[in-house]
Order: C-alpha cells, then sequence, then structure tokens
C-alpha cells in the first residue's frame, strides 16, 4: 500500500484496499472492511472506473447484509446494477441480478427473486459460465420445484448437479442431488 502511495498509483492503491477489506471481512472485522471498500468507492469513482466502482458496490452491499442492513444492501445492489448496465456488462448483470435475488429470497419477495434468478440464469446460458450457472440454478430450480413448476425445477438442478461435478465441486453435487431427490418424491 505505502508503495502504490509513494508511486501516486490510486487504482494499484484501491485494488490493495480490496484486497485488505476481504481479508478484514474473513477475520470478522466487518466494520474496518466496510470504511476500506468506501475508500475504495470514492478513489474509484474519482478516477471515473465505473466498472472497479460496479464490484465495489457490490463488495459493501454484501457487508451490509450481514449486518442486517438488507434495505440499504438492497439499493446498492440496484445501482451496481444499472452501473452493469450502462456498462453493457453481462457477467455483471448476471451476478448483481444473482446477489439482489438473495436479498428478495430472505424478504421472502420470491416474484422479484425469481425475474432476478432468471435474468441471470439466462445470462450465464449464454455466456457459458459453469460455475455461474450452477450456483444460480441451485436457486432458481428450488424456487421454480417450490412454485409446483417441478419439472422446470428439476431440470435446472439436475444441470447445476451435473455441473457441479464437471467442476471437481462434490460436495455441492451430493447437496444438489439431496434436493432433487426431495423434489421427486411425492
Amino acid at each position: 500500500m505505502k508503495v502504490y502511495e509513494g508511486l501516486g498509483d490510486q487504482r494499484s492503491r484501491a485494488v490493495t484496499l480490496g484486497d485488505i477489506a476481504r481479508i478484514k471481512v474473513d477475520r470478522g472485522e466487518v466494520e474496518a472492511a466496510l470504511k476500506l471498500n468506501e475508500e475504495r468507492l470514492r478513489v474509484f469513482e474519482g478516477l471515473g472506473d465505473q466498472r472497479s466502482r460496479a464490484v465495489t458496490l457490490g463488495d459493501i452491499a454484501r457487508i451490509k447484509r450481514s449486518r442486517g442492513e438488507v434495505e440499504a444492501a438492497l439499493k446498492l445492489q440496484l445501482e451496481r446494477l444499472q452501473v452493469n448496465r450502462g456498462l453493457s456488462d453481462q457477467d455483471g448483470i448476471a451476478a448483481a441480478q444473482f446477489d439482489a435475488a438473495q436479498i428478495d429470497l430472505q424478504q421472502e419477495n420470491y416474484q422479484a427473486a425469481f425475474e432476478r434468478l432468471a435474468e441471470s440464469y439466462g445470462i450465464l446460458l449464454q455466456l457459458g459460465r459453469l460455475d455461474g450457472i450452477c450456483v444460480v440454478g441451485l436457486d432458481l430450480g428450488q424456487l421454480l420445484c417450490a412454485a409446483g413448476q417441478t419439472e422446470q425445477g428439476l431440470e435446472i438442478l439436475e444441470r447445476s448437479r451435473a455441473g457441479f461435478e464437471k467442476l471437481g465441486r462434490l460436495d455441492y453435487a451430493e447437496h444438489t442431488a439431496e434436493i432433487i431427490k426431495k423434489n421427486s418424491t411425492p
């Protein structure tokens, strides 16, 4: 950090702030992580770096959600989504929609969650992002099963299960197989 400050390299300094913030989150020091990310956000705004600004908004939103500040977190995720739409960043749109859907699910706003998950899933299918397809599909498939659209939900869940296996995430594959079994039995 001191090297970047000495060089006047604001972008690298901001990236390092994010790295430190992630370490702080892992240690449970969320307040310190939040302050670092807010500083990082100001740097990216000053540089006019909208992509990095969107990523940072997502990091701040996740911290706020973990602290129970779900309305503030949703507002930040929607701002992140708007930035990503403005950049035509499909991967960013999918990620922001998934994160916003997590908040919708927490608030039992299932229709909004479905719409966000469906958009995210569709984008990830187009991009061929197997990791995202698996994770988003896990939530989307369960939501469809719960809504009585079992056949479509099971198809998505099976795609997630197979994808997790392909990625070597056997723990997730087994978990998904259990969900499929639970939703397959009348």
